[in-house]
């Protein structure tokens, strides 16, 4: 979506001009006052989190998140089975290389989400650089954030403490937020930029909160369930993938929230589904002639399209906005002009049912109306015949010879004719002038056999 913030008018993008019809790249202006636009990408047609929570648990269930939740599990079990034989320094920066690769996955997903990819970043993603650098400024912003609540504890008051307690704990899912999309410890860390987020998101943040907290207690939950079911070497690997699973519905949740509020915190993104569907679907052309139709500019609409099939002559679909459109002006210079043109890219696609009704609608403007192409007058006369409509075949054929002397099918055309004379209205000695022509200009036609039969139930 687009915004005109001096007319405060949304555009779609089948109204705007430019590079922002292929991705929101670039700046989009109005086709008809050419103003620039403000691109909003699609916040206008995300579903609210809330209506979508089924999405978020099943997200971690897809193949390459499966795939992901598999893999560390494995390097957990096998790092623990290490423990005997190795030293506890071997251990820590194992454990630290998982945290760091774990750290660097779960932003990804928020990130991804954020920008409107809604599948799961892949293996080869995860590990396509070290996540230390992500972990490292996760930790430094926890470090801040600990501090904070130190120098409040020094105060010595529970009630400050409490406050200061709280307030971390709920600026932590939009400090991830920002640290994810922006990655900078300053941003994530700053009360501005902290307050902004929460702003633009609203009371859904304290939804989001809610979920997140849910989150962790079916987590701690599931534990105390299970946890005295499992042997102690498996326990650590299946803690990492629960904990994985749980992890990656937050991120996603959280990645989700900024892709809704993302015109109210200033983020710009645009998801997949809609970026593809405008890819395959919109052309500058159509976008430009529809917006310029509905301003009530007809007459540049036509020009618009005339220019295009100018370059594009065999483009039925835009031949068929011009005609449409010309018709519905009751323009008949220019819609019986376009049609002569329009008439023979039908014929030559063997497009017959279009052509037969196409030529209907040009003869309701102009009953005088006959194509200039006589490939198009015998199609049309083929078909009116085959319909049992004999006078305007008739009408059709009338005098071939004299408007395309040099047409190569007149004996074809002129059988048809006297076929149409005889079973439409028997008149024979008519039918019986045009066969003669035939056989006295035409001695090599090919289906002078069928010249003979019908001269002959004509009695000549």
């Amino acid at each position: 979506m687009w915004y005109s913030t001096q007319r405060h008018i949304a555009y779609c993008e089948r109204c705007v001009d430019s590079g922002e019809t292929l991705g929101g790249l670039g700046q989009a202006r109005c086709f008809t006052t050419g103003e620039e636009l403000d691109y909003l990408g699609s916040s206008n047609t995300a579903q609210p989190f809330w209506d979508r929570l089924g999405v978020f648990f099943r997200y971690p269930l897809k193949q390459d998140s499966l795939l992901v939740i598999a893999v560390f599990m494995v390097l957990t079990w096998v790092l623990v089975g290490l423990t005997d034989i190795t030293s506890f320094v071997f251990f820590l920066i194992g454990g630290l290389l998982l945290l760091a690769c774990i750290t660097r996955y779960g932003f990804m997903i928020i990130e991804h989400t954020a920008e409107g990819r809604f599948d799961p970043p892949t293996l080869q993603e995860t590990f396509s650089e070290s996540g230390f650098s992500v972990l490292f400024q996760q930790v430094v912003v926890q470090l801040v954030f600990a501090g904070f609540t130190i120098l409040v504890a020094m105060l010595n008051s529970s009630f400050l403490d409490v406050l200061a307690n709280a307030l971390v704990i709920f600026v932590a899912p939009a400090s991830m937020m920002i640290l994810a999309t922006e990655k900078s410890i300053s941003s994530a860390i700053s009360p501005a930029a902290i307050s902004h987020l929460i702003r633009g998101i609203g009371w859904s943040y304290l939804l989001l909160y809610a979920f997140l907290f849910l989150l962790l207690g079916a987590e701690a939950a599931l534990f105390e369930v299970f946890a005295e079911e499992l042997s102690a070497e498996l326990f650590i690997p299946v803690f990492v993938g629960v904990t994985l699973y749980f992890l990656m519905v937050g991120y996603h949740l959280m990645g989700y929230v900024i892709f809704q509020y993302q015109s109210e915190i200033g983020f710009i993104a645009e998801d997949q589904q809609a970026r593809e569907r405008r890819r395959r679907t919109v052309e500058p052309v159509d976008a430009k002639s529809e917006i310029l139709v509905k301003e009530g500019q007809y007459q540049q609409a036509a020009e618009v399209l005339t220019r295009y099939l100018m370059a594009n002559p065999n483009s039925v679909r835009h031949h068929d906005k011009l005609s449409r459109l010309l018709l519905a002006m009751g323009d008949k210079e220019q819609a019986l002009a376009h049609g002569q043109r329009y008439m023979t890219v039908l014929n030559g696609l063997g497009d017959d049912s279009r052509l037969y009704f196409l030529f209907g609608s040009y003869q309701a403007l102009d009953p005088a109306f006959t194509p200039d192409d006589p490939d198009v007058v015998l199609n049309l006369a083929q078909q009116y015949f085959n319909r049992g409509k004999y006078k305007p075949v008739c009408q059709l054929l009338a005098n071939l010879h004299k408007s395309a002397p040099h047409y190569d099918r007149i004996p074809e055309a002129y059988l048809l004719m006297a076929r149409a004379l005889v079973e439409g209205f028997q008149h024979t000695q008519k039918a019986t002038q045009y066969l003669k022509f035939i056989k006295a200009k035409y001695p090599d036609f090919k289906e002078m056999a069928e010249v003979d039969q019908l001269l002959a139930q004509c009695g000549a």
